[in-house]
């Protein structure tokens, strides 16, 4: 079954606007859309900034792919399925985020706006536990990030999941820029 127009639109969009916001490098990050029991996935190494219906693989639930090889992250974004209302994830490397993951196992944001939508973000250790550890964040959160890696966001388009990593990235940007203003210790 080939992947809806509107389906394919809302990925290579928000995986273009990734890639111009600097939030991904040209191979990096990954995104998904739930499809009934199956999902829509970017191949693994595929350019979120230049996705093709050829870069998507359709993986149902049992790991069964059709198209290229789904991305290494398939496992994890199906575990986020399984147990949250989500119907999209987001996966992107966010600089200042990834950053401020080494240094805390929970980032709390400081400016107005992180505080409304975020509130706080879990910080998982990479390890053999990590899938479990984010899909269960990503139950009570908008979105978790993976200590020196990156982010993973849910929403129910891939919009939003779009809206949490920026809206993270924002909030550790200033976090960070607060850090370096003078006399602060």
């Amino acid at each position: 079954m080939p992947i809806a127009p509107g389906t394919l639109r809302d990925l290579q969009e928000v995986g273009k606007d990734l890639y111009q916001l600097a939030l991904v490098t040209s191979h990096g990050g990954n995104l998904s859309v739930r499809d009934g029991h199956d999902i829509w996935i970017t191949g693994t190494g595929t350019m979120l900034g230049r996705l093709r219906d050829r870069h998507i693989a359709r993986v149902s639930m049992d790991g069964r792919y059709e198209g290229p090889p789904p991305s290494s992250d398939t496992t994890l974004h199906q575990a986020v399925y399984a147990i949250t209302g989500a119907n999209a994830v987001a996966h992107a490397h966010p600089r200042h985020a990834i950053a401020l993951s080494f240094t805390t196992d929970t980032f709390v944001p400081g400016d107005l706006e992180g505080q409304l939508h975020l509130k706080e973000v879990p910080v998982v250790a990479a390890g053999p536990l990590q899938v479990e550890q984010i899909a269960a964040g990503l139950r009570n959160h908008l979105v978790v990030l993976l200590r020196g890696h990156g982010a993973y966001a849910r929403g129910q388009t891939l919009w939003e999941a779009l809206h949490w990593i920026t809206a993270l990235e924002e909030s550790a940007h200033i976090a960070w820029l607060r850090a370096a203003l003078p006399g602060r210790e």
